[in-house]
């Protein structure tokens, strides 16, 4: 815990929790929200393409942006508005007005999009580059720690009472992130001399340099593959909303699974930091993929709830532990100049292939069931692990005959 030390991260960190308690609460409220207006299993895609698609549509910009803003003052002002808009959510209260939803949804989400890149750029400004693993480890752990707490707590909630006072919960922890993120010193602005300084420029500079740059495209790409896989998660919703019959609590109390996933990877990702090697790591997310597109097939397949969390708890494990390798890696492979362009394109691309998977595989359920479509996803998640597999192997030879010439 010696990363905590650090002044800057910890408020981040700390910022960080107050968030994560806060939109953890939200997510199933609007899952509530949008099932109740709507009926349709179809509206939690679509409810999760209208949070993504404005989120990959602002990150195209996002990250050439806020290179030359203040990253301190982004964060505090799109937690502010964060608040204000997730607040407007508890007064929805009917199905005439679900549109109103779904512009909500899109406008935190350009908001969020801001976020991201400024966040990346303090920390890696504020984190030694050999404390940045355990950094990524611990955030994810303890984001994963919260998923188990709050959306037992959430669950709980939702059954006692209704679930609308869940958004004015996440209001209030908006706010009280915004406060904690106040005192942070003027984060520098990334942009130098040998970054061009027109908009557009920067931008088509961005792409460029991503392309130029093997294994950054390549991490990229592999977290393309990792968000496909993880959109199982809509399926998720759908088959235990509709098919199965059961209440959203018990969708709330499956969320426990799949944050101790988290924890465990964290924990497991820093413990093997130092003892894994440029290889060691490759073949971690080749497995790790492999790895969810099995679990995925037994979650829609597992009769018993006990079955069902199980196979959960192996596919977030696997997928968190190949998250925190990839970010950990994209901070390291990237030059600080350009870091906030490469994550927003980042997050443009994994969340672009994120939110239009959720999209077929919603549809698709709905058609055939997600037993069905579950085979499809997890065909596709192991042959991505051997992909890469393959791929990293293929480059390790490539180098070595590019040594020996």
């Amino acid at each position: 815990m010696t990363i905590l030390q650090h002044p800057v991260f910890r408020r981040l960190y700390t910022a960080h929790i107050v968030h994560i308690i806060g939109n953890e609460f939200t997510f199933i409220a609007v899952v509530g929200l949008l099932h109740d207006l709507s009926g349709s299993g179809l509206s939690f895609a679509a409810g999760t393409v209208f949070r993504m698609l404005p989120y990959v549509f602002a990150s195209f910009f996002a990250g050439t942006l806020v290179e030359s803003w203040d990253k301190r003052r982004v964060m505090i002002v799109v937690n502010l508005l964060r608040g204000i808009l997730v607040s407007l959510f508890f007064f929805i209260t009917s199905a005439t007005y679900l549109w109103v939803a779904f512009l909500l949804l899109i406008l935190i989400n350009i908001c969020s999009a801001f976020f991201q890149p400024a966040m990346q750029v303090a920390i890696v400004q504020s984190v030694e580059e050999k404390d940045r693993l355990a950094a990524n480890s611990l955030l994810q752990g303890t984001t994963s720690f919260l998923i188990i707490v709050c959306q037992g707590v959430a669950a709980v909630l939702v059954y006692l009472f209704s679930y609308r006072y869940n958004f004015l919960l996440d209001a209030a922890c908006y706010l009280l992130s915004l406060f904690i993120l106040l005192p942070l010193p003027h984060i520098a602005n990334s942009v130098d001399s040998k970054v061009a300084v027109a908009f557009m420029e920067r931008l088509n500079e961005g792409f460029r340099y991503i392309g130029k740059h093997r294994e950054i495209a390549s991490v990229i790409g592999y977290q393309m593959a990792e968000r496909v896989c993880g959109a199982y998660y809509i399926m998720l919703m759908y088959y235990v909303l509709t098919e199965r019959g059961e209440g959203l609590y018990v969708f709330g109390l499956l969320d426990i699974p799949l944050g101790l996933g988290g924890v465990i990877a964290g924990i497991a990702v820093n413990k093997l930091s130092d003892s894994l090697s440029e290889k060691g790591t490759w073949r971690v997310q080749g497995w790790a993929l492999i790895a969810m597109g099995c679990s995925i097939v037994a979650v829609f397949h597992a009769k018993p709830l006990l079955g069902l969390a199980i196979a959960i708890l192996f596919a977030s494990t696997a997928q968190f532990s190949s998250s925190i390798l990839s970010v950990t890696k994209l901070q390291r492979l990237s030059d600080p100049a350009y870091l906030a362009r490469v994550f927003s394109i980042r997050e443009m691309a994994t969340m672009g292939s994120f939110s239009a998977s959720c999209l077929i595989l919603g549809f698709s359920a709905e058609q055939v069931g997600s037993a069905t479509v579950s085979v499809w996803l997890g065909f596709f998640g192991v042959a991505a692990g051997l992909l890469w597999l393959w791929s990293r192997r293929k480059l390790q030879k490539d180098r070595r005959s590019t040594m020996m010439t």
